[in-house]
């Protein structure tokens, strides 16, 4: 319910207002955990215009992934698994999180290495997951759990997310 509640207000703020805040942020970094203290690395290494700035670049170019992703990157210390949280949070419905548990639970045949800081190999990585997930959803015959009983790309990874904390791996 906490997170439905923070999609449902962050992906009409982004339709509304075309941009989020600092605080925005802050909601999705306690959300994801706030693992090694990102909201405060967030709050000390970004300005709130950079973080409408980087928000609203993303938020124009959501019908392209590498676009949206590579705006979104440029927020410092958000790195890969935030940045598509906040992704996500903004349009559920095309937009996976890919974070550090994923990435080990899903064979390298199915997801290629991401190396971290090259900007080129994490969206690359991300595209190949994006892929995964809406083949997933095309290949899923059970009633999604969203009103009209689809499934976004977001309840597609949040499905592989609980599989892997349960100990799976996915492979082809």
């Amino acid at each position: 319910p906490e997170y439905i509640r923070l999609e449902r207000r962050l992906s009409q703020k982004a339709q509304e207002k075309g941009y989020l805040e600092l605080n925005d942020l802050k909601d999705i970094a306690d959300w994801g955990g706030n693992q090694h203290g990102i909201r405060e690395r967030l709050r000390r290494n970004n300005s709130e215009a950079g973080i409408r700035l980087a928000t609203s670049r993303a938020i124009k170019k959501l019908s392209n992934h590498s676009e949206a992703l590579e705006a979104m990157l440029q927020i410092r210390h958000w790195g890969l698994s935030y940045a598509t949280k906040t992704l996500r949070c903004v349009a559920p419905e095309s937009y996976p999180a890919l974070d550090q548990k994923l990435r080990k639970g899903i064979s390298k045949d199915l997801l290629p290495a991401i190396h971290d800081g090259h900007v080129d190999s994490i969206i690359r990585g991300y595209l190949a997951f994006v892929k995964l997930c809406q083949l997933i959803r095309q290949q899923t015959a059970e009633a999604g759990p969203r009103p009209g009983r689809v499934w976004f790309l977001a309840d597609i990874e949040m499905a592989l997310f609980q599989f892997t904390w349960e100990g799976g791996t996915l492979i082809s």
